[in-house]
């Protein structure tokens, strides 16, 4: 078994594994950095840590959203590393049995949209897209 961290974008439920997630908080005030990606929001400061962060949405192509009183920072740290990443909704610790989590395979026009996800997790009637971290950031998370 496997616990992740729900995270809602729109309609769609990802899976981040709970293994890497620091702390989910609420939006915090963000500091832009100039001359950055798009998807790169700017920094925050997380009780006296800055720590990059950047919209999982537009990383994904969706467009923005208005932050409401259920947007989220999901902090994920690894190794010495950290960043946020703003979702939706983040609420939900879920378990997914191995025997529940499947590759995907794209078509070549979906070539885009599996950069970041390569598994998925069954549950009941449910289907969580895990993201693949190391691909998403583009490091070695």
């Amino acid at each position: 078994m496997s616990l992740f961290v729900v995270a809602k974008i729109e309609d769609e439920e990802y899976a981040i594994g709970i293994e890497k997630v620091q702390t989910i908080e609420k939006i915090l005030p963000i500091t832009r950095v100039p001359q950055t990606e798009n998807y790169v929001k700017g920094v925050i400061n997380l009780r006296g840590e800055i720590i990059p962060v950047i919209s999982l949405r537009l990383k994904l192509g969706l467009p923005e959203k208005e932050y409401d009183e259920d947007t989220r920072i999901v902090v994920l740290k690894d190794y010495d590393m950290a960043v946020g990443l703003i979702v939706d909704n983040a609420n939900e610790v879920v378990e997914i049995r191995e025997e529940d989590i499947d590759r995907l395979s794209f078509s070549e026009g979906e070539e885009e949209y599996s950069k970041f996800v390569s598994t998925v997790g069954k549950i009941k009637d449910r289907v969580l897209l895990i993201l693949d971290l190391n691909k998403l950031l583009g490091v070695g998370m």
